[in-house]
């Protein structure tokens, strides 16, 4: 986590820095819905759900043709699956840090679609579980100890259309998370990913 921290800060103070230098800066907003899929590999099929997002987007385009972007954002996860008539429900409420960079086709007056490739981390906050069958259930909350910090490996396809001081960019991310494994279930090999469908809006400084 302290790794993501520095980058964090490293970020900010390289796009701030921006304002004195000949390279175009944004901020704005980026929202959207995620998909998840978690694979537990315990035999009994996958769990999915989707979830939301938005957090503050930060970038600049160092030329016309490559950017960097940093969304701190807040991300709702949420996994299920039925078995013999019995659902189980998780939901994670998560800080969510993706640092990408972004390789643009040659700018034109209005679009300029992107591709990219970043990384992100993801820390669990809080979470919830739900069982669930034939119309009873019981709930709580998932102990902090079985909160996971992740690293996810994301490639990113977009596009920039342009106003006069405002970008729009929908975006579609797809998120592999590089540690999903769980060092307590040495027998198995977990694996979780994610879509993300995004849209920003940027003012350009």
């Amino acid at each position: 986590m302290k790794k993501f921290i520095i980058i964090f800060f490293v970020m900010i103070s390289i796009i701030s820095a921006q304002c004195m230098m000949p390279i175009k800066s944004m901020v704005g907003l980026k929202i959207g819905l995620n998909y998840t899929i978690y694979n537990p590999d315990d035999g009994q099929g996958n769990l999915s759900g989707i979830g939301m997002h938005f957090g503050l987007a930060m970038g600049m385009d160092i030329v016309n043709t490559i950017g960097i972007q940093i969304v701190p954002s807040y991300r709702a996860t949420s996994y299920s699956r039925t078995i013999n008539n019995v659902t189980a429900i998780f939901k994670f409420n998560n800080f969510y840090i993706p640092v990408n960079l972004l390789f643009k086709a040659g700018s034109t007056p209005v679009v300029s679609p992107y591709l990219g490739i970043g990384g992100a981390g993801n820390f669990q906050l809080n979470g919830r579980w739900r069982i669930e069958s034939n119309g009873f259930g019981i709930d709580g909350e998932i102990e902090s100890e079985d909160l996971e910090d992740d690293l996810f490996l994301a490639l990113i396809l977009g596009l920039d259309i342009k106003l006069i001081k405002f970008n729009i960019s929908p975006e579609m991310s797809f998120n592999y998370n590089l540690t999903a494994d769980d060092p307590d279930t040495v027998n198995n090999t977990e694996k979780n990913y994610d879509l993300h469908f995004s849209i920003g809006f940027f003012y350009l400084f």
